[in-house]
């Protein structure tokens, strides 16, 4: 048990010792050894037309191939160091791994230092689908980091010629277009108009009228979720109502990927906000709708009378205000920190709300 015990504090240098190429092109916080290979374990379980055999030895071989940088680090062309010593570094590294392990597990032992030689000589077919995978993990981190950054990660996309496996092809495609839309929305100049509040205080409402006097878009992120709910051909037509009658809030990452331009009731969350910036824009102003709770308690409690939309009963509404007091206030103070924010009450007549509103604007 102590061999085990000292082999996995070793390997947990993994999680701390940064890929070196972001970090010398000042990427803030960087992904470990250990995302890198773990996402490339998760990438060869989701390639098309692999027999069995081959796919489980790639997945072994895409969680190992770089744990000889827990003791050696991330040996970089940038670090002056030839092939053949960080080819030797590396060996002895693995090497010092399978003997830690070799008394209390001698198959797995043998098993690291094979799967490394085999990665290193590139012949198999599991071999050089890993390289590869290697590869296309890179220049999908830097499409996401220079989204993310706004860092200029073009010297990764070269990596595209090295990667030539048909099964590939899909998700490597995917990741270069969606830099070309990254960079289109860059281009476009966006400003986004945020507006916050609670259920039932009239955002529907009030930015309908908003779009048709100014010439916006506004899109609803409610039912942009119930519309995609309602697509026979949707993955998320069963989840999105059961999030629904949850009142858990939906992943950024699927509200986000529905949205563009203004929001009417989008970022219930931080994680909301961040994703938006980080995938859409970051030049945007928000506007708050105050309303005090009995208020939104009363006037959804009347639209439920005449409306079919799932989240329109009582126990559902009492929910969707708790969980809203529970997230607004946190995600205001963070989009202020990024824009501005307006405070607007929301409590009168739709026409008083409107001249306010349109005041701000």
């Amino acid at each position: 048990m102590a061999t085990e015990l000292f082999f996995l504090e070793l390997i947990e240098g993994l999680k701390n010792t940064l890929r070196r190429g972001w970090y010398l092109r000042n990427v803030p916080n960087p992904e470990s050894v250990s995302d890198h290979m773990y996402r490339m374990a998760i990438m060869c379980l989701l390639v098309h037309g692999l027999d069995e055999e081959t796919r489980k030895k790639a997945v072994y071989m895409a969680l190992i191939h770089d744990m000889g940088e827990a003791l050696v680090g991330d040996i970089t062309p940038s670090d002056g160091i030839s092939r053949e010593e960080k080819y030797t570094r590396e060996e002895m590294a693995f090497k010092f791994l399978a003997c830690t392990l070799r008394s209390s597990h001698p198959t797995f032992a043998d098993s690291i230092l094979d799967l490394w030689h085999e990665y290193e000589n590139r012949e198999t077919q599991a071999a050089m689908l890993v390289h590869q995978i290697d590869k296309l993990e890179c220049l999908n981190q830097a499409v996401i980091y220079e989204q993310r950054t706004g860092i200029d990660l073009d010297e990764f996309m070269e990596l595209e010629e090295k990667i030539s496996l048909p099964q590939l092809r899909p998700l490597l495609d995917a990741c270069l277009q969606k830099r070309k839309e990254v960079a289109l929305r860059q281009q476009a100049g966006l400003t986004v108009v945020f507006v916050s509040g609670g259920p039932g205080v009239g955002k529907g409402t009030q930015c309908t009228r908003l779009a048709e006097e100014f010439g916006f878009s506004h899109i609803s992120v409610g039912d942009l979720l119930r519309e995609e709910a309602k697509r026979p051909e949707s993955p998320y037509r069963e989840f999105i109502p059961e999030s629904i009658r949850k009142s858990v809030l939906l992943p950024a990452q699927l509200t986000t990927q529905l949205l563009a331009l203004e929001m009417d009731g989008f970022l219930r969350s931080i994680a909301q906000a961040k994703d938006f910036g980080h995938k859409l824009c970051m030049d945007y102003v928000t506007i708050s709708l105050d309303c005090s709770e009995a208020d939104l308690q009363q006037r959804l409690e009347h639209r439920s009378r005449s409306s079919n939309r799932l989240d329109d009963n009582p126990d559902i509404i009492t929910r969707r205000l708790q969980t809203f007091n529970e997230n607004n206030r946190k995600v205001l103070e963070y989009l202020q920190t990024y824009g501005l924010v307006f405070h607007i009450g929301g409590g009168g007549l739709i026409e008083e709300v409107y001249t306010l509103l349109r005041a701000s604007i």
